[in-house]
């Protein structure tokens, strides 16, 4: 049996300290978080735990989920540093881009709406036939919307699942949600995603398309369906991610709404589109 991992605040005291040798100084961080230096320091001691709401600040501004941070330090070390770290100033940016930029900053209240917690559903490129389910989170971070989303590729077989973790933006154009995302761990892949917005107060499902590659050795580029099912503002991470894994289409875990919207009538999934519909299909 594998042994549990230790998650204790005696972990984000030795991570926290580690994360932060990364920045020139300790005042640093505490300048461009916004928390006050001696309550920083508490925490860096061990003396104080952060509530909630700092700790997300915390773990936003480093790059970093809620879990990894109180993760054992050696564990930690070794995610913090196969991540790039950045160093000077940032490069300009092309005036177009910089453009649709203030555009996002501009929608933070807008888009507020969809803060939150949420399934995402999609059929798998990497393991055709399977619906994967993946944990989504929706959040404020500065003058944006940006969202995490965490992978577990995992069919229920005995075996530790392969675990993708992506980092993106989230703005509106069109009249259309779109969420572009960056894999974390290597920085080799772009998911492009795009949603249907909702008119009423209260968010519960949202549907749309999804573009990216395969997992698997082909790199295929392809498109397929997704819906997202909110699950609240605020849910226990881990426990909503052991039901992040892959499932069958007939699966009781799968909603009938989204099962309904990514297969067809019969139970079969729906093929990825092609970016190029003239392409030869893979049955010949």
């Amino acid at each position: 049996m594998t042994e549990a991992l230790d998650y204790t605040s005696g972990n984000f005291v030795a991570n926290l300290r580690f994360a932060c040798s990364f920045s020139p100084s300790v005042s640093d961080v505490c300048r461009k978080l916004g928390i006050n230096r001696q309550q920083f320091t508490k925490y860096l001691s061990g003396a104080a735990f952060p509530s909630r709401h700092n700790l997300r600040r915390i773990c936003d501004f480093l790059g970093v989920d809620e879990f990894e941070i109180l993760m054992p330090h050696d564990q930690f070390r070794r995610i913090l540093q196969l991540r790039p770290h950045r160093s000077g100033d940032a490069p300009p940016v092309p005036e177009a881009l910089d453009a649709l930029l203030v555009q996002a900053q501009r929608q933070k209240g807008h888009l507020g709406r969809y803060i939150g917690y949420y399934y995402a559903y999609y059929a798998s490129l990497s393991r055709p036939g399977f619906i994967l389910r993946s944990l989504l989170h929706i959040y404020a971070w500065q003058d944006f919307v940006a969202y995490r989303r965490i992978e577990r590729l995992n069919d229920g077989r005995d075996g530790p699942p392969d675990v993708y973790k992506y980092r993106g933006l989230v703005l509106e154009v069109g009249d259309r949600i779109h969420m572009l995302d960056q894999e974390t761990l290597t920085g080799s892949e772009l998911t492009h995603t795009i949603l249907f917005p909702v008119y009423r107060n209260r968010v519960s499902l949202l549907s749309g398309l999804t573009m990216g590659v395969s997992g698997a050795d082909t790199r295929q580029p392809s498109a397929a369906r997704i819906m997202l099912e909110y699950v609240g503002r605020n849910v226990g991470a881990r426990e909503s991610l052991r039901r992040c894994r892959l499932y069958a289409p007939g699966s009781p875990e799968i909603p009938e709404v989204v099962a309904a919207y990514l297969c067809r009538p019969s139970g079969e999934l729906a093929p990825p589109l092609r970016a190029d519909p003239l392409a030869p299909s893979a049955e010949g």
